[in-house]
């Protein structure tokens, strides 16, 4: 079950969870752990009700589940950022949704380490792609 999941410091009690829900839990907060994700709370004004919403769920053409961050002001949800999380591992990815890779794709999900490293770079603004684990910034034509 994908759902709509604000986030916040404050403890909800349910009566009784499901296996796929306590999974989603678990995958929430590892999003909610990541430090960047955790200032964007902290720095986003209440009122533009930041929050991290599931946008699919892992199956068999992508492994992950994928989290937009972003605010859900004025009946509208912006995303801001997007993660990818193995449910398996609870890794966070970050997934390059402006990579130049036709939709859901592996190519694009790198790890937070390399996002933080190549988001300061020039070629990070400009239309790009992943070869080989590195961002290569695409020509104009």
């Amino acid at each position: 079950m994908l759902s709509c999941s604000h986030v916040s410091g404050q403890a909800t009690k349910k009566i009784k969870q499901s296996s796929e829900d306590k999974l989603e839990a678990l995958i929430l907060k590892a999003v909610r752990s990541v430090p960047e994700v955790q200032s964007f709370f902290k720095e986003t004004p209440a009122a533009y009700k930041p929050m991290l919403m599931f946008e699919r769920q892992a199956d068999s053409t992508l492994k992950y589940y994928s989290v937009q961050l972003g605010i859900s002001n004025f009946d509208m949800f912006r995303t801001t950022e997007r993660f990818c999380v193995d449910p398996k591992t609870f890794q966070v990815y970050f997934w390059d949704v402006f990579a130049d890779d036709n939709g859901f794709s592996n190519s694009a999900i790198i790890s937070l380490a390399k996002w933080r490293y190549w988001r300061t770079k020039p070629e990070w603004k400009k239309p790009h792609t992943w070869k080989a684990g590195k961002l290569v910034a695409l020509s104009k034509q």
